[in-house]
């Protein structure tokens, strides 16, 4: 599918997800259940070993927003509310069948605790995910949708065959018909 979480790529989590697979519970999605839903403590933190979740919010007028993704071989998870064990801000939702790994925060930091280069990685991960949620910020304000929408099907160009149009969409902050035309559009570019 390509690399949809592009800190992803920039550095090597196979350590981290070592510990996940040798040292957590698997725990098995449907599509449509909840690893999390808002309000809950965020006592466990997962790595998905396949599958897909969505993160999602509903605004005060009841209306569903997309806020992101994760797929396999990726952490899943609010870091930050895990590690100050607060209540989750975020519905996280299995897209399709998954598989996970979880751990729970005395495990995770127990792992930190054991060695510099662990203390590395959960450095290193939480240091990844303020950058990915900063770019990801500025590129709302930066880039139009279609640029958004182009960026993310070049890193992704199989997407569309996990997710729908319309949760598509709200990730990039359109309509389902606003997005239809910019596909309409990059369509007729082409031609």
């Amino acid at each position: 599918m390509g690399q949809f979480n592009e800190y992803m790529e920039r550095y090597d989590f196979s350590v981290l997800r070592k510990q996940f697979v040798e040292q957590g519970e698997i725990r098995h999605y449907k599509k449509g259940e909840y690893f999390l839903r808002k309000g809950d403590k965020h006592a466990y933190i997962g790595w998905i070993l396949s599958g897909a979740f969505r993160y999602k919010c509903i605004d005060t007028d009841g209306n569903e927003h997309i806020v992101a993704y994760n797929f396999t071989n990726e952490p899943l998870g609010n870091y930050s509310i895990f590690q100050r064990r607060e209540k989750v801000l975020l519905d996280m939702q299995a897209v399709t069948d998954s598989e996970v790994c979880i751990l729970s925060y005395s495990q995770v930091n127990k792992y930190y605790d054991s060695s510099i280069e662990a203390q590395f990685q959960g450095r290193v991960l939480a240091e990844e995910l303020l950058y990915a949620a900063w770019n990801n910020i500025i590129s709302i304000y930066n880039d139009t949708p279609e640029s958004r929408y182009k960026k993310l099907l070049k890193r992704c160009p199989n997407l569309l065959n996990v997710i729908t149009l319309k949760e598509l969409a709200s990730f990039i902050m359109v309509t389902p018909e606003t997005l239809s035309r910019i596909r309409k559009r990059i369509l007729l570019d082409k031609s």
